[in-house]
């Protein structure tokens, strides 16, 4: 008879073949099966992180920073957000106000896309029907309601809208 049992621990195992997928197979010639039991699970590591997550669930929330988190989800004051911008947004760009061409080809597609899924147009329509000619008079006129972010090497990021980029 061929049995098949779940080996946890490879030391304590007794049983001729143990495989890649963690299952031993024992051929008992007599047709008698040996009891089995299951070795207890006993991982520091594990026990570790369960009292680590029953003290995170179990502990009181802090209320002034559900204050905070809630007044940054209505929106805040303006006053607020003015004074404690985004650690991201600098006064001071690193970057070139040019647009890339890369840059240039994803807005168009994109602000076409929009378009042709029936989004506002920014610009006067002077009988154009196409997508993509819109998006490039809205370009021109720098109407684009989109805003391009570029990521630097460190992790951190500059947003540029549209109409602050020098097109060519």
């Amino acid at each position: 008879m061929l049995s098949y049992l779940l080996c946890n621990d490879i030391q304590t195992n007794h049983y001729p073949f143990l495989l890649n997928s963690r299952l031993v197979f024992h051929y008992d010639a007599f047709g008698e099966e040996e009891p089995y039991e299951e070795p207890a699970l006993e991982d520091p590591l594990f026990d570790e992180q369960q009292q680590a997550v029953e003290e995170l669930t179990s502990a009181e929330p802090i209320p002034d920073r559900i204050d905070i988190l809630n007044d940054v989800m209505s929106g805040g004051n303006r006053r607020q957000r003015e004074q404690s911008p985004d650690p991201n947004e600098r006064t001071e760009r690193l970057t070139t106000p040019y647009m890339t061409k890369y840059e240039r080809a994803r807005v168009l597609g994109t602000r076409a896309l929009q378009i042709s899924l029936n989004s506002p147009v920014m610009i006067e329509l002077n009988g154009e029907t196409d997508a993509l000619v819109i998006a490039n008079r809205e370009l021109r006129e720098k109407r684009l309601p989109l805003i391009i972010r570029r990521y630097m090497p460190d992790g951190t990021y500059e947003d540029w809208k549209v109409r602050d980029l020098i097109v060519d």
